[in-house]
């Protein structure tokens, strides 16, 4: 089911829980013919493949390559019946979704809907993004809800630990199938962390927290000191690692950062305001 919908001129377009965008309403509202003519027809353009192929190699990793030719070739005959389903169960497409039902409908990324307009109505594409950004700026604004404020602080410089542990690592880890990927240092890394920060890894905690939502995790759930020192520490980490120090070396550093950080951040008036602020929003 959509969870919110924006009007676009005149035209009501429905957005799911993904931040898709239905494809269906679009066409419902720009074309005559039936919503799933036009979507098929659109979907036939070569062109219109290109781009799918594209979008997919650049964010998904398990696209079907040789599949997503033999759906090009399959487009390009007017014999085969051709739809968003058959496209996305040929391919293993994510940027698309399609369902059946009074909530279904076809639904894309919003780089894969402003490509369907361009190719059904470029001037409903320039009304399209203006709604689509105002209404992402109100999130913004409001910053959705109190766990992803939390989420903001955490995220800074998780990049910066990636990028610091992916220098570290063996180059087969990163370009060899399994059991390599399985081997990653992310977690270990993550683990040690979290240790720290909360006294427990991120699957201790979900053994004790069984009835909190399956997407949350204790970051959600922490205090605002806390996920303030792990961003912290995460970019302390990230240079430890730079700098080649052993994983023992790190722990005892960080250890020794976090009990030097939290005494006095935790008479910070400012994250006691921020605190308030997520507490409200429960």
């Amino acid at each position: 089911m959509a969870k919110q919908k924006i009007t676009v001129e005149g035209i009501k377009v429905s957005i799911d829980d993904k931040g898709y965008i239905s494809l269906t309403d679009i066409a419902k509202g720009s074309s005559t013919n039936k919503p799933a003519v036009t979507i098929q027809s659109w979907l036939r353009n070569q062109r219109t493949i290109s781009f799918l192929a594209t979008w997919e190699k650049v964010h998904n990793e398990n696209l079907k390559v040789s599949q997503m030719t033999d759906f090009r070739d399959m487009a390009a005959d007017n014999r085969s019946a051709v739809t968003p389903k058959l496209y996305i169960e040929t391919t293993g497409a994510i940027g698309m979704t399609s369902a059946a039902g009074r909530y279904g409908g076809v639904y894309a990324h919003s780089d894969i809907a402003l490509e369907f307009c361009s190719w059904l109505s470029p001037e409903f594409k320039v009304y399209l993004i203006k709604e689509f950004q105002r209404l992402k700026a109100e999130e913004q604004m409001l910053l959705g809800d109190p766990f992803n404020i939390k989420r903001h602080l955490t995220s800074g410089n998780y990049s910066l630990l990636v990028a610091s542990l992916l220098a570290q690592t063996d180059e087969r880890l990163l370009t060899h199938p399994q059991p390599y990927k399985a081997r990653l240092p992310f977690a270990s890394e993550s683990d040690m962390l979290n240790k720290i920060v909360f006294g427990n890894t991120a699957k201790e905690w979900k053994q004790q927290n069984t009835d909190k939502p399956a997407d949350r995790n204790q970051r959600d759930y922490a205090n605002i000191v806390d996920l303030v020192i792990l961003n912290n520490l995460e970019f302390l980490d990230a240079m430890l690692l730079k700098w080649d120090m052993d994983k023992e070396e790190r722990e005892k550093i960080l250890k020794e950062a976090y009990e030097f950080q939290y005494p006095i951040l935790k008479r910070s008036k400012t994250l006691d305001k921020i605190q308030d602020l997520a507490n409200r929003k429960v």
